[in-house]
């Protein structure tokens, strides 16, 4: 029920922003027009099954009427092939209701085809594939198709967002899958309609192949939500298919279902997966996304839910409409705003695309694992770390892998993401204590070569392992990248109870940092734009240095430590 007022609130105040300069009437007709459209969307599950009885008998007429050829366990859609009904379609608590596809006219794939040459795109409707001829297509570049989800379509900013980014850094094709009229629909319409939407797909990219060269390792598809799922529909049926990228794939009905039903890794030769939204759908917050692994990587960036700056529900549609936003439709805004966790996927994999950043993740037990810098090792065989987003394929073990592999990282608010990990090792004088943490602030501050810092707060920032003798291991994040550190500048702050204790300087024997997002890269591949160097500072004295209260010493690079652990 807040759910449906949260909706119900903000289609009318879009309404009313939209409205202003037109008569109340006209403006009231339109909320209630583009509540009836948020109404056929909405996930409660009473509704749904209530909507489901109707439309189930609407399909029997249809069928009777001869819309599409059905039997008892099939529809039957001419050129593209059956859509078969099986049981693993079924299950009384996770997949309830299995409804068909509605017509292709209705479901109407159309697409979009661009590339460097002709950045504005051509648009190829399902019933004129010829049409192809006229675009830009080049069978010699590789092919990447992006395939939105539910309530999503043509008019969602962040697709086309990603389509740009590819185009500004790589030479290839784009194929943007536009399936809006099928889903914007109740999600277990859209659910059945996705199942179309991957025939029509598959029909398409067999007829580049079989008409235009297309090689089926060139092609790439990336599928957010539903779209992960029709991708997966896709590799099915394109045998030999190179990748698959799924962000967030969808959880409603496809959770704990055989591979038959949703995204997994043998659907093509390497599947990554972004997971962002993986809470539990009945919580008050979000939750659309899968959490069970479904490729051969899957990565949980801040544990695969909650992400940082996505706001809660009660307050994200007032907070949108103060900001503005790039939307024309309330379908739209309330996508964006209730969805923010569940695009964050989107929005994490196109900012790989252009950052230097290598979106390093580890694989891991848990995440409270990688957050206490357990796993900062890609392991004898670099298979322990992997970078997420468009450079996955970049993975050791990419087209090889035998087990599903899950690797956590974090992530920050944007506009840019990634954030890089450092190892900080630090080994004090027996003077000082095994309490020193309690008594004061220690800060330290690196600087490179080209005169950037870089700040951290020992005491309060990170995980902390301590070992005998004071030495203590911090695993921190930044987002900032620094190249070859050449000094750094060490403060010791004592608090007010710390000053009152004997204990008013700190002794210094050991200080290092490292960057522990270097990972063996897989033979013949080409990391655009990406470096490979380590940041590495070491200040090893012979004598330890000592570090009065307030007082900040500037240390340079030890040549007895350098390349040590």
């Amino acid at each position: 029920m807040k759910k449906l007022c949260l909706v119900v609130l903000l289609v009318i105040c879009l309404n009313a922003r939209e409205a202003q300069g037109h008569n109340i009437f006209g403006g009231a007709l339109k909320v209630l027009k583009d509540i009836h459209e948020v109404g056929r969307s909405l996930k409660n599950n009473i509704l749904s099954a209530l909507y489901s009885v109707l439309e189930t008998r609407e399909d029997t007429a249809e069928s009777r009427a001869g819309t599409y050829e059905h039997s008892p366990d099939s529809y039957c859609y001419g050129e593209l092939g059956c859509i078969a009904i099986t049981d693993d379609f079924y299950h009384p608590i996770h997949r309830p209701i299995n409804l068909a596809p509605r017509k292709r006219e209705d479901v109407n794939v159309t697409f979009k085809i661009t590339s460097k040459d002709d950045p504005t795109g051509v648009f190829v409707p399902w019933n004129d594939i010829e049409r192809v001829k006229q675009t830009s297509f080049k069978h010699n570049r590789k092919t990447k198709v992006i395939i939105h989800g539910f309530m999503n379509g043509r008019e969602m900013p962040f697709m086309e967002d990603m389509s740009n980014a590819f185009l500004r850094n790589y030479d290839v094709n784009i194929i943007w899958i536009d399936w809006t009229d099928g889903s914007l629909a109740f999600y277990n319409r859209a659910v059945a309609n996705s199942r179309l939407v991957g025939l029509e797909i598959t029909f398409f990219l067999k007829w580049l192949q079989n008409n235009l060269g297309l090689i089926p390792a060139d092609i790439h598809l990336i599928g957010h939500s539903l779209g992960s799922h029709i991708a997966g529909y896709v590799g099915e049926k394109i045998p030999g298919l190179g990748r698959i990228t799924g962000l967030d794939p969808a959880q409603p009905f496809f959770q704990h279902l055989p591979k038959t039903v949703r995204l997994d890794p043998s659907d093509a030769n390497f599947v990554d997966v972004i997971h962002t939204d993986s809470e539990s759908i009945w919580n008050i917050g979000q939750g659309f996304g899968l959490r069970q692994p479904v490729g051969h990587l899957d990565f949980y960036p801040n544990d695969g839910k909650r992400q940082p700056g996505c706001e809660r529900p009660l307050t994200a549609p007032l907070r949108w409409i103060f900001r503005g936003g790039r939307f024309k439709k309330a379908w739209q805004a309330i996508g964006n705003t209730i969805g923010c966790d569940h695009r964050r996927a989107v929005e994490l994999f196109t900012d790989s695309i252009e950052s230097q950043c290598p979106f390093m993740a580890f694989r891991c037990d848990s995440y409270d694992d990688y957050i206490s810098g357990k796993c900062l090792s890609c392991g004898n065989d670099g298979t322990g770390c992997a970078p997420m987003g468009v450079n996955a394929d970049t993975w050791v073990g990419a087209g090889k892998a035998k087990e599903q592999i899950q690797l956590f990282t974090s992530a920050g608010t944007g506009p840019s993401f990634c954030r890089y990990h450092y190892q900080i090792l630090l080994a004090l004088g027996n003077s000082s204590g095994s309490r020193w943490d309690r008594m004061g602030q220690l800060y330290t501050t690196f600087v490179d070569e080209d005169g950037r810092k870089m700040s951290f707060n020992l005491t309060a920032g990170g995980s902390t392992q301590g070992t005998s003798g004071g030495q203590y291991s911090f695993f921190l994040e930044h987002a900032q990248g620094l190249g070859g550190i050449r000094k750094a500048e060490v403060k010791w702050a004592m608090s007010s109870r710390g000053s009152r204790s004997l204990q008013a300087s700190l002794s210094l024997q050991k200080l290092a940092i490292r960057n522990v997002d270097t990972y063996p890269l897989k033979r013949g591949s080409s990391r655009r734009g990406r470096s490979e160097s380590t940041s590495f500072f070491c200040v090893n004295p012979e004598v330890p240095i000592t570090i009065a209260d307030q007082e900040t010493v500037t240390l340079d690079v030890s040549s007895n430590c350098l390349g040590s652990d």
